[in-house]
């Protein structure tokens, strides 16, 4: 089964009309689970507020579907219902002050994305500025984040920013929903293989994302292969991207049954499949506690 590391779907939930990923039906489509990712956009005035709205409208919906649940921690999985594990894109929604972290985690987040492609008060952006790092205010986040269950994931951040957070965090690291740098060397929203080393080496994960123009010229498995053959197969997970991108390689998540035979005919065993679809995953997400 599936577990999936980022899905935008929220900003369909509120809307009511649904692209790749149909809630109802993601637990036939083989999905254990999936982290949903509450966006909100740089540029709006209030995103704090604005993300708690679309936490709500999660939570609601939610409440309403027998076969859905939202956990918390690895002992709340249910192998008999989607899990989803909610999460927050943008340090931009939270880096006011420690209480809007406290307020989303209260609220049941437990994956939280330190930047989006903007830098914020807390750290910055591989797509702004590369060789910067984190703040002194995102350090000091950082250490207090410690203190609680939380995976922090550094999808969009820079390199600088990964090497600081690896060098100074407790917490399980991911790069959610992240191509290899390597294979795409002019796309910086791509993780480079120094940031890819300090998150294995905090025995994290990359995930990989379906669109293909993260992709490059290559394929999901060419950048399976790179992260297997580079970093073992224990560094690999599934980050679609699904509801976040327009230019998805696999159009919906009943896909990756194509992706799961592609990968047995190239010669990974069955047991290596199921630690890239979701076994490494909840290794790590068994770890957070």
């Amino acid at each position: 089964m599936v577990f999936d590391l980022h899905c935008d779907t929220p900003h369909n939930i509120i809307k009511g009309k649904f692209n790749h990923v149909k809630p109802d039906t993601l637990h036939r489509d083989n999905y254990l689970g999936a982290v949903f990712a509450h966006f909100i956009e740089p540029k709006i005035k209030h995103p704090f507020v604005d993300a708690v709205k679309l936490l709500s409208s999660t939570i609601a919906y939610t409440e309403k579907k027998k076969a859905i649940q939202i956990i918390r921690s690895y002992k709340n999985l249910n192998t008999k219902k989607l899990n989803l594990l909610l999460g927050v894109e943008g340090g931009h929604i939270f880096d006011n002050t420690f209480k809007q972290f406290e307020v989303f985690y209260d609220t049941g987040v437990r994956v939280f994305t330190l930047t989006w492609n903007n830098s914020n008060k807390l750290a910055h952006a591989a797509l702004e500025a590369d060789k910067k790092g984190l703040t002194k205010k995102g350090k000091q986040f950082i250490k207090e984040m410690a203190n609680y269950d939380i995976i922090i994931d550094l999808s969009h951040a820079s390199t600088k920013t990964v090497l600081d957070v690896c060098g100074l965090c407790e917490n399980q690291v991911i790069a959610s929903h992240s191509c290899v740098r390597a294979l795409n060397k002019t796309f910086f929203r791509n993780i480079a293989d120094m940031a890819i080393k300090a998150i294995i080496e905090k025995n994290g994960l990359v995930g990989i994302n379906f669109s293909n123009y993260h992709l490059g010229n290559h394929s999901i498995i060419d950048h399976i292969d790179y992260l297997t053959e580079n970093f073992g197969i224990d560094s690999v997970a599934i980050g679609s991207d699904f509801d976040g991108i327009n230019d998805a390689v696999i159009k919906s998540p009943a896909g990756l049954q194509d992706l799961e035979k592609e990968l047995l005919e190239k010669g990974y065993k069955k047991s290596d499949v199921e630690k890239i679809f979701s076994g490494n995953f909840l290794r790590l997400f068994k770890k957070m506690e």
